[in-house]
């Protein structure tokens, strides 16, 4: 399973099937705190629902969960779950809402309708594609600035923070896996006279 996308913000969708209501509320979240406090606000705005079925996944797919809160089991948390891992989103909670409009819908019935009450939230959504880089601090001369700048410029590496004082200090962006080519043309266009350090590791969103 590839995750590469988050959702940006809180987004809703709605469905009727067969008199039933499936509310849909999906939302950002960084920590399984987080999406347990979300859950749990979720089940007191709707109260007085039958249901508050709920999923999660934290990280990339470091923690996953699922309820089906009094549904038959297997019927709703795991195939809302399968949608969201089917889409490759993290770092996300995901709560639907289900009104009984008096009419059973057999588990197929119920595992569409939970299904489809998230992907109609889901096109609701603003997808964003993440990526992981990593940091690298280097340090140059104001001549050779402009040549890092450029080279930055004109690929996929990322100026993220700039201080200028006796020298130039930029913190840059690289995917992962291109530390190397990106450290040996900043020394070949600097002639040796740039300094690098790796920071960390991080996600960002790819524009």
């Amino acid at each position: 399973m590839e995750y590469n996308s988050i959702i940006d913000g809180e987004v809703f969708g709605e469905i009727t099937v067969k008199k039933s209501r499936f509310i849909a509320s999906i939302k950002n979240v960084s920590s399984e705190e987080e999406a347990a406090k979300y859950i749990k606000d979720k089940k007191k705005e709707y109260h007085d629902a039958r249901h508050n079925c709920s999923c999660y996944v934290i990280g990339k797919g470091d923690i996953e969960k699922s309820s089906d809160d009094g549904e038959p089991s297997g019927t709703a948390g795991h195939p809302m779950l399968d949608v969201i891992k089917g889409k490759g989103i993290y770092n996300v909670v995901v709560v639907v809402t289900r009104y009984f409009g008096g009419v059973l819908l057999g588990t197929g019935g119920l595992i569409r309708a939970y299904q489809g009450a998230v992907t109609e939230a889901l096109e609701n959504a603003d997808i964003l594609t993440t990526e992981s880089v990593t940091v690298v601090e280097v340090k140059s001369d104001y001549n050779n600035w402009a040549k890092i700048e450029n080279l930055c410029r004109s690929s996929k590496y990322k100026i993220d923070d700039v201080e200028f004082s006796d020298n130039v200090k930029s913190r840059i962006d690289i995917p992962v896996g291109e530390v190397e080519s990106f450290t040996k043309s900043i020394t070949d266009i600097s002639g040796g006279k740039s300094t690098f350090t790796i920071c960390e590791e991080k996600e960002t969103v790819r524009k």
